[in-house]
């Protein structure tokens, strides 16, 4: 098996994913949803990468996707979460349909980024192998079984990050990564 790193975010990265969101939102930022936004200051996400040769796992990629990975020398899984704190933040607002639509909005925007800052520390690695780096692809995605969740998770040494799957393939704690687009990545030696 590759290298698996594991991770949880310090606060001042968590701060610096959320804080590029709410920049992004701008003016429609209500001062009611920056209210509702403080409340995952107390979350701890965390992610774990593991890196594979392609022949270790036999994913059932759809055509488009196996056409990028091809001629991949190493993969990239990761599996990222907010933690189950983040259930917890957004079930708290259930008496208030706004509220609860804003807290479960922003867990999602918050789970992205968590994702795209993840994809930049794959970068990271990529460049200090000398590799470059694909797009993120996931089960689920470009006719990517979501079954293969199933594989993917089955890679890493123990559950990754604490995020369990469902019969369906479908990730618990809510507002976990194993992508959109995001688990898998390419990495390929530059010729």
């Amino acid at each position: 098996m590759g290298n698996h790193y594991k991770f949880k975010l310090s606060a001042s990265e968590l701060e610096s994913v959320i804080a590029n969101h709410h920049n992004a939102l701008g003016a429609d930022f209500t001062e009611e949803t920056l209210k509702i936004a403080t409340t995952f200051r107390t979350i701890r996400p965390a992610y774990e990468i593991l890196l594979i040769k392609p022949d270790e796992i036999k994913f059932n990629f759809s055509p488009g996707v196996s056409r990028k990975l091809d001629k991949a020398d190493e993969l990239a899984l990761f599996v990222a979460t907010l933690g189950a704190e983040a259930s917890e933040i957004i079930d708290s607002f259930k008496s208030d349909p706004f509220a609860y639509y804003a807290a479960d909005h922003l867990a999602s925007l918050y789970a992205e980024a968590l994702a795209d800052f993840v994809h930049s520390k794959i970068g990271l690695i990529a460049n200090d192998k000398g590799y470059s780096y694909s797009n993120r692809y996931s089960p689920g995605y470009c006719g990517w079984r979501v079954s293969d969740q199933k594989l993917l998770f089955a890679a890493f040494p123990d559950l990754p990050c604490n995020v369990a799957l469902t019969e369906g393939s479908l990730m618990f704690p809510v507002k976990s990564v194993k992508c959109r687009e995001s688990c898998l990545n390419k990495l390929i030696k530059e010729i």
